[in-house]
């Protein structure tokens, strides 16, 4: 005679990084945690008035929940904000930015995988990100802190080609093999290569050492940001083979804040389905 397994019920913090709607009150909210990885689940009654649970439940929110296991969606109860991240909300360009930062968070989560380094990285940037001065550099630091502790971390010292140390010059990027290639060098069959000047390495290897605070503090010139991000980007595209939903939200926010035409996109969001 066999007994059914009794349900697992746990508490855990989490950041909300998707919601969708599920019936016509119920809403489904996919989270990232330190110990359980990505946890999906439904937080019964949470879009109608005055519900206290889909009040903390949202996009964005650093809470406690209670979670019961299920074979499919668990169940939600008993949630509370720790950090609301409000400033993130009342800046539609810090949101976008904390958009794709979360949606990279998922992506390189998985369920029932503890990771708690990238749980610390997420909510560290998502608070740099409500007050710095230098948003891109935070997400930028985010990105390659990601990468590290994936595993895929660039190659910046050696060509991947060759090998060999390189010099302090100009060189290019493949995200194929994962790092720089030489100037020099001659590449085997079809990998497309990105530039990378001197001043651009440098970045890629101080971000690589530093932490977000002094991150922050480094303002490049658009040459170097331009190059940095083409990089970094083609890495992570690499790595999940696809790109990011969020990355033309986010691009087109900074595209219009530059332009002064940022508050036509007010109330616009990515991460829901």
């Amino acid at each position: 005679m066999t007994s059914k397994r009794r349900p697992v019920t746990y508490t855990t913090d989490a950041v909300v990084v998707r919601t969708s709607n599920l019936g016509e009150a119920d809403r489904i909210i996919t989270m990232v945690t330190p110990v359980h990885g990505l946890v999906r689940g439904v937080a019964k009654a949470a879009r109608k008035p005055g519900s206290k649970l889909g009040g903390h439940l949202d996009l964005l929110r650093h809470v406690t929940v209670s979670v019961r296991e299920t074979r499919t969606l668990h169940g939600l109860s008993q949630a509370a904000t720790v950090d609301g991240f409000r400033g993130l909300r009342d800046d539609l360009d810090r949101f976008s930015r904390a958009s794709y930062v979360s949606e990279m968070a998922e992506r390189f989560s998985v369920e029932n995988g503890a990771n708690q380094p990238l749980f610390r990285l997420l909510l560290e940037t998502l608070e740099s990100l409500e007050h710095t001065g230098n948003p891109e550099m935070a997400i930028h630091f985010f990105e390659m802190r990601l990468l590290q502790l994936s595993g895929f971390a660039p190659e910046l010292s050696r060509c991947v080609e060759t090998g060999a140390e390189l010099e302090r010059a100009n060189h290019l990027y493949s995200a194929d093999r994962g790092g720089l290639v030489s100037s020099e060098a001659r590449p085997v069959g079809e990998t497309a290569l990105l530039p990378a000047s001197l001043n651009t390495i440098k970045l890629l290897r101080f971000l690589s050492r530093t932490d977000i605070g002094r991150a922050g503090a480094v303002k490049p010139g658009e040459d170097e940001i331009r190059q940095l991000s083409r990089i970094l980007r083609a890495q992570i595209h690499h790595v999940l083979d696809r790109g990011l939903r969020s990355e033309a939200f986010m691009d087109e926010v900074r595209s219009r804040v530059s332009n002064g035409d940022g508050a036509n996109l007010a109330g616009k969001q990515t991460q829901a389905e």
